[in-house]
Parts: C-alpha cells; sequence; structure tokens
C-alpha cells in the first residue's frame, strides 16, 4: 500500500535551506518510491494562521501520518511592534515582514553578492539587537495562546498518526531573547503530546551538534540536521508500523 505523509508547520518543516528537501519529505522518501508526500508548511506560518481550509485538505487526503512542528515562529523575538510596521512601511523589502530582519540561513556562491548578503545581514542583527535592546521586542503568539491553538489544531487533523516534532535552541546573538520561549513552546508541545494516544513528541534540543547541524543562521538545519530529525522520526514510527498506537517508552 502506498504510504501517505503530510507535512505542516513553518520554514524548518518547509525545508529552508536544503532545497525544500525538509526532515518531513526525507521521511516520506524513505517509506517508498511511491509515497505520496503533502506539503503544506509556509515560511514564518504560526499556529494561529493554520487555516480551516488546510486542515481539511490534509483530511481529505487521509495520511498515513502527519509530521508537524510549530512554536518557533511564534516564539522568535522580533523589534517593537512600532519599529516593525515603520520597517514594514519604509525599509528595503528584504528588512520586511515577520522574517525581514532576521539573519540570513545560506549565502550566494558568487563572491561580491555573497559579500553584500553577509554586510546586510550582519546589518539586520545588530539592528534588531538594538532595537530589543531598547524596547524589549514582541513575540508573535502568546505561549498560552500557541497551547490552545495546537490543541485545536491536532484536534481537527483526522486520526492518523501524527509527529509533533520538538524545538531546539538557536544562536541568542542572532536571535536575542528567544531561547526561553523557544523552550516554553517546547515544554508545551511535549505535554500536548503526552495527554494524547494519537501522537509521538520528537525531542530534538539535545540530538542536533550546535552548530554543525545548522545553517549559517545558527536557527534552521542543514542536511546533515534533517536526516538526523528524519532518522528519529523513522525510529520512533517504525514500532507500530504507522498504526496510530505510542511506542513503549
Amino acid at each position: 500500500m502506498t504510504a501517505k505523509v503530510a507535512i505542516l508547520g513553518a520554514s524548518s518543516p518547509l525545508g529552508l535551506g536544503v532545497r525544500g528537501r525538509s526532515y518531513g519529505v526525507r521521511v516520506g522518501e524513505s517509506l517508498g518510491p511511491g509515497a505520496e508526500i503533502l506539503q503544506l508548511s509556509r515560511s514564518a506560518l504560526t499556529v494561529a494562521d493554520v487555516e480551516p481550509s488546510t486542515l481539511e485538505q490534509i483530511r481529505e487526503f487521509a495520511p498515513d501520518l502527519i509530521i508537524l512542528s510549530f512554536g518557533a515562529a511564534e516564539a522568535y523575538v522580533h523589534p517593537s511592534r512600532f519599529l516593525q510596521a515603520l520597517l514594514d512601511r519604509f525599509a528595503p523589502q528584504s528588512w520586511r515582514g515577520p522574517g525581514g530582519m532576521e539573519p540570513r540561513p545560506y549565502y550566494s556562491n558568487a563572491r561580491l553578492k555573497r559579500l553584500r548578503q553577509c554586510l546586510v545581514s550582519r546589518a539586520k542583527v545588530q539592528v534588531k539587537r538594538l532595537i530589543i535592546a531598547c524596547t524589549g521586542g514582541f513575540h508573535r503568539l502568546p505561549s498560552a495562546e500557541f497551547a490552545a491553538r495546537l490543541r485545536e489544531v491536532l484536534d481537527q487533523l483526522g486520526p492518523a498518526q501524527k509527529v509533533l516534532v520538538g524545538l531546539w535552541r538557536v544562536d541568542d546573538y542572532m536571535f536575542p531573547r528567544s531561547n526561553p520561549l523557544l523552550a516554553r513552546n517546547n515544554a508545551l508541545a511535549r505535554d500536548i503530546a503526552a495527554e494524547r494516544d494519537d501522537v509521538l513528541f520528537i525531542s530534538t534540543a539535545d540530538e542536533v551538534r550546535y552548530w554543525d547541524d545548522f545553517l549559517a543562521d545558527h536557527a534552521h538545519l542543514n542536511d546533515h540536521g534533517h536526516d538526523r530529525i528524519a532518522e528519529m522520526i523513522l525510529e520512533a514510527t517504525r514500532s507500530d508500523r504507522l498504526t496510530g498506537t505510542k511506542p513503549p517508552c
């Protein structure tokens, strides 16, 4: 029987920086050449942004396995809402939006273009750090709202086996004040998974190498990092052959 895998989340489940071959895609590929993969992740997507139509699309797809991860886009600390609004209106296009002030995860191979990208990326980090130091910054979704919405999404995804991929820490310099919120959301996701028989939680924080498994921004995984998470998902699901029953702890 052809395996069907649905993937939902933000930039890491999307496979940013690894040509779209995220850990979810790698899991799907390992299940056989005929495996069907439904990729519905989107960069900067928070769990509150998941539309009812997206959940309906997943239910209609009737996957054997749903791989999802949320909590990072919700936790990253951004400049103050007021200053972010000014940047979104007046700054260059590449500085706008939820990821506009974040460092680049990868750079061009062309020497001059790479140099320019490096300088701009460093400037963004410096400006962001200054603004956050002065204003405290903000994150896009409070943890209580994150937990409530995550429960709702899991309830509405249907009966398929679900794998909830946990969060890892990021570079404090490039993402100031974000790690405590990431740790909080990770703990909430773990506890929510423990409440349910249809959800496996994959704890990643101590399983990836800092920073060998990461791209240049020390937040997104490189190929080796995605391979590692894919191996963990396969190991966790192999014992129950995607039947929806949690393997023994």
